[in-house]
C-alpha cells in the first residue's frame, strides 16, 4: 500500500531519514576538538558544522517543493537524483587525496551540475560556474579558514 498524502510518501521519506542523520552528524560535531585552537575562536568543528547547516537548509527546500508538488517525485525516478548526489560525493572522498582538491572539486562540481541540469545547455556558463564554484570554495577553506588542502602531487596546497 502506497501513501500519497503527508510527509511519509516516496518523494518525503529520503529527505526526512536525512534530516534524522544530519542531527546525528551536527550532534557530534560539538565531540570535535583541537588542542591548538582557543576558546571562541574557529576550530576543526565548525567547518561540519558549516556544512550540516547548509544541508539542513537544503533538505527544508527539498521537503517544502515535495509537499508542494507531491506527484512530480513519485516512484522510483524520485530517488535516482539523491542516489546520484551519493556516489557522485563517494567518488570525490575517495578522489580528494589521491587527485588532490583542485581535480576532485572540479570533478563533483561537474557531476553535480549535470545531475541537476544546471547550465548543461549552455557549456561556457557551465565551465565557468564550475571553476567559479571550486576558487569560492577554496578561498573560503583555504583562505578565510586556513585549512591546508591537499595537491595534485601529493603535497599540501
Amino acid at each position: 500500500m502506497r501513501v500519497k498524502n503527508g510527509l511519509f510518501r516516496g518523494g518525503a521519506v529520503f529527505p526526512l531519514i536525512l534530516l534524522v542523520l544530519n542531527t546525528i552528524y551536527f550532534a557530534a560535531c560539538f565531540s570535535i576538538t583541537a588542542n591548538f585552537t582557543p576558546a571562541g575562536e574557529m576550530g576543526p568543528q565548525h567547518i561540519p558544522m558549516l556544512v550540516s547547516g547548509l544541508m539542513y537548509v537544503a533538505l527544508i527546500v527539498v521537503l517544502t517543493q515535495e509537499l508542494r508538488n507531491p506527484m512530480e517525485n513519485e516512484g522510483m525516478a524520485g530517488f535516482l537524483r539523491p542516489f546520484l548526489v551519493l556516489v557522485a560525493t563517494g567518488a570525490f572522498i575517495g578522489l580528494f587525496s589521491l587527485l588532490g582538491y583542485v581535480i576532485a572539486t572540479l570533478l563533483f562540481v561537474v557531476a553535480l551540475f549535470v545531475i541537476f541540469e544546471f547550465e548543461t545547455k549552455r557549456p561556457l556558463f557551465f565551465a565557468l560556474y564550475v571553476v567559479a564554484v571550486t576558487a569560492v570554495f577554496y578561498g573560503l577553506f583555504a583562505g578565510i579558514f586556513g585549512v591546508r588542502l591537499p595537491s595534485l602531487t601529493g603535497g599540501i596546497i
